[in-house]
């Protein structure tokens, strides 16, 4: 299978500071343009809220700017990251997903904050990551730039594994949405459920494949495999996976910063030319008539 790419340099999975990137979306824009990509999408955790400013910043540097949005949902116990592309903002299913997921994300950060109080013993700490995200839905990142700032902790490393990673005082976990509600949020936005990062999450073989069977079954389109930094063992698991499970096939920097001095924004591996790219689905716009998709009803088994 062919397909050409109605871009040359995409990059469809970044972040801003409408969540927990470092720079605002016009900047986010103009770095990107900078770097040659001409297809971004800006995919914010839980939140739409960068897209207007982003859109605007395309518009003067001349890239396509693509909708996007990237949801935390919940697998059985564990928090996994779903991309929805090409989503439509004005979606009222999706704004109220997206309220949903902004109001535990804010409980979460107060109850960080009152965790950190007392386990680091810094005064006011969800007020001091509030001022500093410029938000009132700080995520952990911004404890962990007030912990360094305090005197706490070494660096943000230090920080997760001294006060904010699973297992230690300040860790809150979320009630997130299920993996199958999220994805019906992002169809019912018109988008394209992606599969972020599979490999983040420190799954064996076997658990990854009912991780991507499941997504696969709740109506999961795409799988991100295009990434930088990727094993060759890494990339041949995904490639197995989004073979067998017909998933299309996904790629993005998951930039957040310019301090990650180790990726580029559109930086990525040329994407597979045997595979369906997200591009080709007719939720992307771009699908011809023979690109075929994937479809939504089909369940499929791990093995």
């Amino acid at each position: 299978m062919t397909h050409i790419a109605p871009f040359q340099r995409p990059d469809l999975h970044c972040h801003s500071l409408a969540s927990d990137g470092v720079l605002a979306p016009a900047e986010l824009v103009a770095r990107a343009a900078e770097y040659g990509v001409d297809a971004l999408a800006l995919t914010d955790h839980d939140t739409l809220a960068g897209l207007p400013e982003a859109r605007a910043a395309a518009a003067e540097h001349g890239i396509t700017l693509i909708d996007g949005i990237e949801l935390s949902v919940l697998w059985g116990s564990r928090e996994i990251h779903v991309l929805g592309l090409w989503v439509d903002p004005a979606c009222p299913v999706l704004g109220a997903r997206v309220t949903a997921q902004l109001d535990a994300r804010r409980e979460r950060a107060r109850r960080i904050g009152a965790r950190l109080d007392k386990a680091a013993r810094i005064k006011d700490s969800y007020a001091k990551a509030c001022e500093k995200a410029a938000s009132d839905t700080p995520g952990r990142p911004w404890f962990a730039r007030v912990l360094v700032e305090e005197g706490v902790v070494r660096d943000q490393r230090h920080a997760f594994n001294r006060f904010l990673k699973k297992g230690q005082s300040a860790f809150v976990s979320t009630p997130w949405v299920t993996l199958e509600q999220g994805v019906r949020d992002l169809l019912a936005a018109g988008g394209v459920p992606v599969l972020a990062h599979p490999q983040a999450y420190s799954l064996t073989r076997k658990r990854l494949r009912e991780l991507v069977r499941d997504f696969r079954n709740a109506g999961g389109l795409g799988m991100e495999a295009v990434m930088p930094g990727l094993s060759s063992q890494q990339a041949g698991l995904l490639e197995e996976c989004w073979r067998h499970f017909g998933l299309a096939v996904s790629g993005g920097s998951d930039f957040h910063s310019p301090q990650q001095k180790w990726l580029s924004l559109g930086g990525l591996p040329p994407f597979p030319p045997d595979g369906r790219a997200v591009w080709q689905l007719p939720q992307a716009g771009y699908a011809t008539a023979d690109a075929g998709s994937a479809d939504p009803d089909l369940e499929v088994s791990v093995s």
